[in-house]
């Protein structure tokens, strides 16, 4: 009996000794609020991105200046977020408000688009 419980008990802590080795650990980081914010804000001003390009009269323009709606929109998915903030950084602060913000935005992608896969 005590053979048994002393080989128990041994298996037992062996068990919870070796446990921790094969556990991974768990990592953790400090994130600042402007981490948080910049990245909320820049999936927001890719979203609002796409948003304008799959509008019936933003593709018909990008079809008149010979670019491919579909590649203009994977052309935004492929923006690094830094792309995509610098692109819709002043598009609040136009006079006229969304008619513009609309206007600059296809512009701008249709820019962007042309200079990336025609030049």
């Amino acid at each position: 009996m005590k053979k048994t419980l002393l080989i128990g008990t041994t298996f037992l802590l062996s068990s919870f000794a070796f446990s921790a080795a094969v556990l991974p650990t768990a990592q953790a980081d400090i994130v600042s609020t402007a981490d948080v914010v910049a990245e909320q804000q820049s999936g927001w001003n890719r979203a609002q991105l796409v948003e304008q390009l799959h509008r019936d009269e933003v593709r018909e323009q990008l079809v008149r200046y010979g670019v491919n709606p579909d590649d203009a929109v994977a052309r935004v998915a492929a923006m690094t977020d830094a792309e995509v903030m610098e692109l819709t950084a002043h598009l609040d602060e136009l006079p006229a408000g969304a008619g513009i913000s609309v206007s600059t935005t296809v512009i701008l992608v249709a820019i962007i688009i042309w200079l990336v896969f025609f030049r």
